[in-house]
């Protein structure tokens, strides 16, 4: 049974607040808690794009129409980033950082920067890499498959910076 104090009912009301609170709290907190392990495809497309972006900012910044093309190079098989699709995502992500930027700070619009974004920053795709993905085990239908997801980013051109 318990005590009877004229605090009792007030303590046993602060007590219920409080736990409440913190249990509010704590569900928040979960909810905007970092992501402590981040799969290492998605953290080098971010961390990727963004370098890549930058690059074809300044280089636009400075060359403008003459600016060379960012031919983002495909890793060996096996590595992050060098399937089709990853490569695919990379210049997608590469080029909205990039638009976005043009957008932002040039006050361009945003079918322009795309434009521009789709001119200067691709890919490669060359044999050399090809064939190391025959070597990972791809057959012709898995690498003709790769081919066709990368075939409207590649950027091969002797104006191109690796």
């Amino acid at each position: 049974r318990p005590p009877r104090s004229t605090l009792f009912p007030y303590t046993t009301l602060f007590r219920s607040k409080q736990s409440d609170a913190m249990y509010f709290l704590t569900k928040s907190l979960q909810r905007v808690q970092p992501e402590m392990h981040v799969p290492v495809e998605e953290f080098a497309t971010e961390q990727s794009s963004k370098t890549f972006g930058n690059a074809a900012f300044e280089a636009y910044e400075r060359f403008k129409d003459n600016a060379p093309i960012i031919s983002i190079e495909n890793p060996p098989a096996g590595f992050a980033l060098s399937t089709g699709e990853d490569l695919k995502n990379l210049a997608e992500k590469s080029r909205e950082h990039f638009v976005e930027r043009l957008v932002q700070e040039k006050n361009k619009s945003k079918k322009a920067a795309e434009r521009i974004a789709e001119r200067l920053i691709g890919v490669t795709w060359d044999v050399g890499h090809i064939n190391m993905l025959r070597k990972q085990g791809f057959g012709e239908e898995g690498i003709i498959k790769e081919t066709e997801k990368i075939a409207p980013f590649i950027k091969q051109d002797r104006k191109s910076v690796v």
